[in-house]
């Protein structure tokens, strides 16, 4: 393979380089672990990045339509939601000003039990279950669900953690939570803990991809097939030189490093897919250099900064 050495500001816009707020979700989560896997990344380039832990999808949508944060990581399927009721509450398209600056992973669907009468979703029926923060992405998610499988169930708005400490109680049947195995909180949990599995469902998987979690992934548990949902990074479509430059450095800084996360990151760096585009949802200036780079590399040129 052919290399070519790029200094990093020949590529790109000339701008000057400021802090990148970037929302994220609770400590617990995996938000939180790829934000902190990104800024250690693009710190060595001189792009600083404040990462800002949340309740997930919904208050990071919130922060980034205020103008609180530059950039917020959050699942396609909550973008989707507030777009449709923002268009018919309000008449704004949310999509006009929100942007996909990079694609990452899909999102794994978890609902754990320590009750042996629950086997799977439908036997959720009456229960008690957690659905994570109120607001967040995976409330949201179990709604779909929840519906999807007519279920009428007591909704409990729990962090993971303790929602995992209710659950250990008996004070929780079930938890619903959406975030890219392997989930911290759920890493080392003992085996009197499992999943519920999903029926096949024809319906359900035009909204959401299947995918299975291997055994590897959480030693107390098997392998279990269950659905995900698409997680991006998004901005809003702001008409900034200098914003649009240090958002392709971090971008580049990204695809250039992806051997490293994918060798010493969060696990679902081995699964994500930061080198496609999104058409018009994307923002230009990042979809752009993720083009470049990839024609690039098609042409057999591997691109490294000196």
């Amino acid at each position: 393979m052919k290399t070519i050495a790029i200094l990093f500001l020949t590529l790109l816009l000339h701008g000057q380089a400021w802090a990148l707020t970037i929302a994220t979700g609770s400590a617990e989560g995996t938000y939180f672990q790829i934000a902190q896997d990104i800024k250690q990344i693009t710190e060595r380039e001189g792009i600083p990045i404040e990462v800002i832990p949340t309740n997930g999808s919904f208050d990071n949508i919130n922060l980034l339509g205020a103008g609180k944060v530059d950039l917020a990581i959050m699942q396609l399927d909550v973008l989707r939601f507030v777009t449709e009721i923002m268009l018919k509450e309000t008449g704004v398209n949310v999509l006009q000003e929100a942007r996909v600056v990079l694609n990452l992973y899909p999102e794994e669907i978890h609902i754990i039990t320590k009750n042996d009468k629950i086997k799977t979703v439908q036997d959720l029926q009456g229960k008690k279950v957690g659905v994570g923060p109120e607001k967040s992405g995976s409330a949201l998610t179990a709604e779909v669900l929840l519906a999807r499988f007519e279920l009428k169930v007591e909704r409990v708005f729990d962090a993971p953690d303790a929602a995992l400490k209710k659950l250990g109680t008996g004070d929780l049947d079930a938890l619903i939570f959406i975030g890219g195995a392997l989930v911290p909180a759920f890493r080392n949990l003992d085996r009197s803990f499992r999943f519920v599995a999903f029926p096949p469902d024809s319906g359900l998987e035009q909204i959401y991809m299947k995918k299975k979690i291997e055994s590897s992934v959480y030693p107390w548990a098997g392998a279990i097939e269950t659905y995900a949902v698409p997680s991006v990074i998004m901005t809003r479509n702001r008409n900034d030189r200098d914003f649009a430059a240090n958002l392709q450095k971090l971008v580049l800084s990204i695809l250039i490093n992806k051997e490293k996360l994918d060798s010493s990151g969060h696990p679902k760096w081995k699964d994500s897919y930061i080198r496609s585009t999104l058409g018009d949802v994307g923002f230009r200036p990042t979809t752009d250099v993720i083009q470049l780079y990839n024609n690039l590399d098609s042409m057999g040129y591997r691109i490294i900064k000196k």
